[in-house]
């Protein structure tokens, strides 16, 4: 066999193994979820809604409860009803929504104290900074699923933003309580809630569109996972008062002030 021909099939046998190699490698972990817009379904998928023109939304809802211990007491605190207003976007990560719940008629339900008002967040306002995950059962394989075939779209809402590289949520306080008066006893002052919450609502499933959107807060922890810049982060969410368990729950309905909302995969 010729020199020339000799080379075309190296060539040709290193291209072979080349080509085996990256169908034997599995396929990386992208940026997502994100949220789409659009104004009818003959748009089909819309677009990614971007961060200089984001979506807005406002609604109701009903009794939020904020639990907690303090000074080694079991707290609970209420507030009758509530409104909504934010945004929705997304950044290079992923979607991204920045939320107000307005708070009305806040309440101490436990301990029964009289003299002793409540007020939850700053002056009834509860800012929270949400960010569009995944669903997590836990395992490694999840954290590298593509396309996303056993998890749904999922929130969590933190103090601040995700850095892009962050291995774990912003650290911080996510909310307050404050208890003012004669009748408050040990339980005067502000205490801190901090950590993070899980968000979730309507719609629940990818590619399925809605104006009309519900916003929760399940009470208690749930594993999640999102993407850095370079990877999926698992985390589990919680929130907690000093070293003890905290819970923020309660939902709210709100509309898209001007375009439908989906949450998409890319």
């Amino acid at each position: 066999m010729s020199i020339s021909r000799m080379r075309v099939a190296a060539l040709g046998v290193l291209a072979l193994l080349l080509a085996c190699s990256l169908a034997a490698t599995p396929a990386f972990a992208e940026a997502g979820p994100f949220w789409h817009h659009r104004n009818n379904a003959k748009e089909g998928a819309g677009s990614k809604i971007e961060e200089k023109s984001p979506e807005s939304f406002q609604g109701e809802g009903g009794e939020q409860k904020l639990k907690g211990t303090i000074s080694g007491l079991a707290v609970e605190g209420a507030a009758g009803s509530v409104q909504v207003k934010g945004i929705i976007y997304n950044n290079t990560l992923q979607g991204q929504t920045k939320l107000k719940e307005i708070v009305h008629e806040p309440r101490l339900v436990k301990p029964e104290l009289k003299g002793c008002a409540a007020t939850i967040g700053e002056n009834n306002i509860i800012s929270v900074t949400g960010h569009l995950a995944w669903t997590w059962n836990g395992t490694k394989e999840q954290l590298t699923e593509q396309p996303q075939l056993n998890q749904k779209p999922d929130g969590i809402g933190v103090p601040a933003e995700i850095a892009e590289g962050a291995t774990e949520l912003p650290k911080g306080t996510f909310t307050t309580i404050t208890l003012k008066g004669s009748g408050c006893g040990v339980l005067l002052g502000t205490f801190r809630i901090e950590g993070s919450a899980a968000l979730e609502g309507t719609p629940e499933n990818l590619e399925e569109w809605a104006r009309t959107l519900t916003v929760r807060i399940p009470e208690g922890k749930r594993k999640q996972h999102f993407w850095n810049g370079k990877e999926f982060i698992g985390v589990e969410t919680g929130l907690k008062s000093a070293s003890n368990e905290a819970s923020l729950s309660g939902q709210a309905k709100a509309k898209s002030v001007t375009q439908e909302i989906a949450a998409f995969e890319k």
